[in-house]
C-alpha cells in the first residue's frame, strides 16, 4: 500500500533483550494501513548504560531518518515506554511528537528488574527509582500529548502489572497471555489505529 501523505511517522521503540525486530509484526500492520514505521535498534540491547543513553540513541537515529522537524508518533514497548518518555522529556521529543502509546511499559517500576543482572537501566526500572522520579517530576513537559498507556493483566515481566498503569495517560488492560505477546496483538494494534484515526 502507498503511502499516504500527510501521516504522521510512526517510531515503533522495543524493550530490554529485543531489537527493533521484534516489532516488525505490528509495524507491517501500520504500515498495511498507510504508515511509514521506523523500528530502530537500541545498542547494546541489554541497556546496560541506561535509559539515558538508549534515550539519545533513539533521538539520533530519529533525527538520521527524518530530521529535526517531522511530526511523529512513538510507540515504546517495555522499557522502549520508559526510554521514549526520557526522549520527549529531557532530549526535547515532545516538540515534534503528537502522540507516545505505551505497551506494558513500567512506569512504576517492576520487581523483576531486582534480578542480578548488570545493566543500569535494569536498575533504573526499579520501583522508586531515582531515574523515574525524575520523569514523574517533569511530566509536565508532556502536556499537549495523546498519552495512552495499554497492560494485560497476564504480566510476568511488569510486576505487578498495575506499573503499567499511568496516571497522566488514558489507560486500557487487554487480555492478552503474557508480556511479549502485546506487540504481537491485533487488539493493541487496532486500538492504536483507531486512535491515530480519531
Amino acid at each position: 500500500m502507498t503511502i499516504t501523505e500527510g501521516k504522521p511517522k510512526l517510531v515503533l521503540v522495543h524493550g530490554i533483550f529485543n531489537t527493533g525486530s521484534v516489532m516488525s509484526w505490528m509495524r507491517r500492520q501500520f504500515e498495511s494501513q498507510g504508515f511509514e514505521c521506523f523500528t530502530p535498534t537500541l545498542k547494546p540491547f541489554d541497556g546496560r548504560h541506561g535509559v539515558e543513553y538508549a534515550a539519545n540513541s533513539l533521538k539520533s537515529q530519529i533525527d538520521k531518518r527524518y530530521g529535526e522537524h517531522q511530526r511523529i508518533v512513538l510507540i515504546g514497548f517495555s522499557m522502549g515506554g520508559i526510554v521514549a518518555r526520557y526522549y520527549l522529556q529531557h532530549l526535547e521529543g515532545y516538540s515534534r511528537t503528537s502522540h507516545l502509546f505505551t505497551i506494558s511499559s513500567p512506569h512504576s517500576g517492576s520487581y523483576m528488574a531486582y534480578l542480578p543482572y548488570p545493566s543500569k537501566a535494569m536498575k533504573q526500572l526499579r520501583p522508586d527509582s531515582e531515574l523515574l522520579r525524575s520523569l514523574d517530576e517533569s511530566a509536565d513537559r508532556l502536556d499537549g500529548l495523546k498519552l495512552y498507556s495499554y497492560r494485560t493483566s497476564i504480566d510476568y515481566t511488569i510486576v505487578p502489572s498495575t506499573s503499567s498503569h499511568w496516571e497522566l495517560a488514558e489507560n486500557k488492560t487487554f487480555f492478552v497471555a503474557l508480556h511479549l505477546s502485546m506487540v504481537f496483538s491485533s487488539k493493541i494494534t487496532n486500538e492504536i489505529l483507531a486512535r491515530l484515526n480519531e
